[in-house]
């Protein structure tokens, strides 16, 4: 689950914030996600959270939270999202969902749910209850097997940024109650320390 001794995870901002932008992009780019000189229309909207490692200080991993009207989100605008779950998202308030994207690592990093447990607890720390996020299609089979992590289909699926994926939502309350019941160790590791983990991410 990552080794707290070699990474540091956290929100980022300023030069730090370039790097991990500077990182998906690269990473996007290698799995031909991206064009190279291809422009992101969400990073003023974002807010990113990385993973630098202890002794060098190199970003290895990223992901971030898209902050805009409901509409706007990617996977709003990308997906043939169905009406009452339009009418769900719309009755939550502006305040309480993010789009999760980006989430990307360096290889031979296990960096990975590290990086989840701080983006999470930002979240629920923030009032954030629900990530609207598209995935892979192999990506959501493997979800629901290993963490048994509750995402909502919302939409059709569709070929997007290269390969099948489907729209979700994760209710991120729902989430802790079934890895409580079904993952507890995996559920321990994300809430441990969370005043400590907090304190890096403000």
């Amino acid at each position: 689950m990552g080794n707290k001794n070699e990474y540091c995870f956290k929100k980022v901002d300023g030069t730090e914030n370039t790097r991990a932008i500077a990182l998906h992009h690269q990473r996007y780019h290698e799995v031909g996600f991206l064009k190279k000189d291809e422009k992101d229309p969400y990073i003023n909207y974002s807010t990113y959270f990385a993973v630098e490692t202890v002794n060098t200080n190199n970003v290895v991993g990223v992901t971030r939270l898209i902050f805009m009207p409901l509409a706007e989100l990617p996977t709003m605008k990308h997906f043939n999202i169905f009406e009452v779950e339009k009418l769900k998202l719309t009755g939550l308030g502006d305040t309480k969902y993010a789009e999760i994207s980006a989430f990307t690592k360096m290889p031979k990093h296990d960096v990975g749910l590290g990086l989840i447990r701080t983006v999470l607890n930002y979240s629920i720390d923030n009032g954030i209850t629900h990530w609207v996020c598209c995935i892979d299609e192999r990506v959501y089979r493997y979800m629901h097997r290993i963490f048994k992590f509750p995402f909502e289909i919302i939409g059709d699926p569709n070929v997007y940024l290269g390969s099948k994926t489907i729209p979700c939502v994760l209710n991120l309350l729902e989430c802790l109650d079934t890895l409580k019941e079904k993952r507890r160790i995996l559920y321990d590791y994300l809430i441990a320390n969370e005043e400590k983990i907090m304190e890096g991410t403000k």
